[in-house]
C-alpha cells in the first residue's frame, strides 16, 4: 500500500509552465530573439536548460536570471493545479505522508504556505539542499534515510519522464501526471490526467 507520496512541484502540484513561458519570452525579447508561446512551452517541458540551449542562452548568467524572474513571478502569478490541495489533504488525513522534491529554490516554501499546502506536507526538499539534479537519486535516498521511508511504500509523482526515472533509480514506483500527453513513452507504473485520480490510487494500489 502507498504510505509515502513524493511530488515534483513545477508542473505537478503547481501549474508553473504558463508563468515560466511568459517569463522566458520576456528574456528572449530583450535579446532580440523571436519565438512563439507554444514553441517555448514545448522546450521548457523538456527542461529549462534545454530551452536555454535551444536559443543559445545556456550560461550561468541567463540561468540565474530565469530562476530569479520565475521566483518573483511565482508568488504573484502561479496557481496550483485543481485538486492539488484536496490530494494532499486526503493523503494526510488517511495517514499518508506527503513530500515535495523540486529543483526550484526556497521560494517554494512561501508559495505552498500561501496555497494552504504546508499543514499537509511533511518536508519540502528544494534546490538549495545542493543535491545532484534528477534523475540522480541522491536526494530521494536522503529523504528515505531522514524520514525512515521504505522505498517500496513510496510513490514518486511527477509531470516529466525524469521524475519517474529518479523514482525508479531510488527503488520507487512512479505516477506520471501528463494531461497534455508529452511523455507517451514514459515507463511509469501509473498515469493520471487529473490529480484527483491519485486519490483513488491511495488505498487501492499494492506497491
Amino acid at each position: 500500500m502507498i504510505e509515502n507520496l513524493i511530488y515534483d512541484f513545477d508542473g505537478t502540484l503547481s501549474d508553473t509552465y504558463p508563468v515560466v513561458t511568459k517569463v522566458f519570452l520576456g528574456i528572449l525579447k530583450e535579446q532580440g530573439i523571436s519565438a512563439t508561446y507554444q514553441e517555448v512551452y514545448d522546450l521548457l517541458k523538456v527542461s529549462y536548460g534545454h530551452a536555454l540551449k535551444h536559443y543559445g542562452l545556456y550560461t550561468p548568467e541567463f540561468r540565474a536570471l530565469l530562476d530569479q524572474r520565475c521566483a518573483a513571478a511565482a508568488m504573484v502569478d502561479q496557481k496550483p493545479f485543481a485538486e492539488a490541495l484536496e490530494l494532499l489533504r486526503s493523503a494526510a488525513l488517511t495517514g499518508k505522508r506527503n513530500f515535495i522534491y523540486t529543483h526550484s529554490g526556497k521560494f517554494v516554501h512561501d508559495v505552498i504556505e500561501k496555497w494552504g499546502f504546508t499543514p499537509y506536507v511533511t518536508y519540502t526538499l528544494d534546490f538549495s539542499h545542493g543535491f545532484p539534479r534528477k534523475p540522480d537519486p541522491t536526494a530521494l535516498h536522503f529523504l528515505c534515510e531522514k524520514f525512515d521511508i521504505d522505498a517500496s511504500t513510496a510513490l514518486m509523482v511527477g509531470d516529466r519522464d525524469i521524475d519517474i526515472e529518479v523514482g525508479h533509480n531510488a527503488g520507487m514506483k512512479g505516477c506520471l501526471f501528463d494531461p497534455e500527453g508529452y511523455y507517451s513513452d514514459c515507463k511509469a507504473e501509473f498515469r493520471v490526467n487529473c490529480l484527483s485520480d491519485i486519490i483513488k490510487l491511495l488505498d487501492e494500489v499494492e506497491l
